[in-house]
């Protein structure tokens, strides 16, 4: 600090303001480039600017640009614009990405219904891509459509079957569904396909509990505390359905973890 700095400390003179000097991108990349940066540094009004520029540089019917700008739109919450730009661009060309943003946006409404029929139109145009299906069943799932969310959900997985993340989603759709059984081999496919995830292991150690298997689950709870041994969650937990006394030190549980091992033990049924 220097000795002008130091003597405005002293005497708390307010800080002189300097003016935000705002770079242009002088070209299309540059201006995604430096909207991206902006994204990282969390500054959404200049990834806006960046973007819309973006769009202005692009050559006419650009959906990847418009769709951009909509995307960053979406995150800052200025949805109505968002939606009239994932419709131009909809409009420049049928692309599954403005369909993909339309759909969520209807969701971010409130709107589910409204929100299937854009997904549909999304995996009509790219049916090989595993996340339009995912996205259906997610929202199916939400709209309390399991069913129809589990036939989407395996279609996901059998586009891509080596993705952790469909196995674990159909498996915790199971388990809603009170399909025990037959949501372990779901469990199983997670955790071979990401075997360092540790809440993996804590979604598998429910299903087991769930399936009046408590040494399995014992197994499954201990495995993720060996990955993330600072998870003092596990250790609670595991002093809830195990007959051994946990050796070592004592689990400490904050208000957020202590809701979190509630609702666990709720979905356990541990009295």
């Amino acid at each position: 600090m220097d000795a002008y700095q130091a003597i405005a400390d002293l005497f708390q003179t307010p800080k002189e303001e300097k003016e935000t000097v705002f770079f242009e991108g002088r070209t299309l990349d540059e201006s995604r480039a430096l909207g991206e940066a902006s994204l990282e540094d969390n500054n959404l009004e200049s990834a806006v600017r960046h973007f819309r520029k973006a769009v202005e540089q692009s050559e006419p019917g650009d959906t990847q640009a418009m769709a951009d700008l909509a995307g960053v739109l979406t995150a800052s919450d200025q949805l109505p614009e968002a939606m009239r730009q994932y419709q131009k661009a909809l409009k420049a060309k049928q692309d599954p990405d403005p369909l993909i943003g339309i759909s969520e946006l209807y969701r971010r409404y409130g709107r589910f219904r409204d929100s299937l029929e854009p997904l549909q139109k999304a995996i009509e145009l790219e049916p090989t891509n595993p996340y339009h299906h995912y996205k259906l069943a997610e929202t199916l799932r939400d709209m309390g459509e399991r069913r129809k969310a589990l036939a989407a959900i395996q279609n996901a997985i059998l586009v891509k079957p080596d993705e952790s993340f469909y196995h674990y989603f159909a498996g915790d759709l199971l388990l809603s569904m009170d399909r025990i059984e037959e949501s372990l081999p779901a469990f199983r496919a997670a955790v071979e396909l990401s075997p360092g995830d540790d809440f993996l292991y804590l979604r598998t150690a429910v299903a087991f509990y769930r399936a009046n298997k408590p040494v399995e689950a014992i197994k499954a709870l201990r495995l993720a505390s060996d990955l993330n041994p600072d998870e003092d969650l596990y250790l609670a937990l595991l002093e809830q359905i195990s007959d051994e006394p946990i050796t070592g030190r004592r689990p400490k549980l904050d208000r957020y973890d202590e809701d979190r091992l509630s609702r666990l033990m709720a979905e356990m049924e541990i009295a």
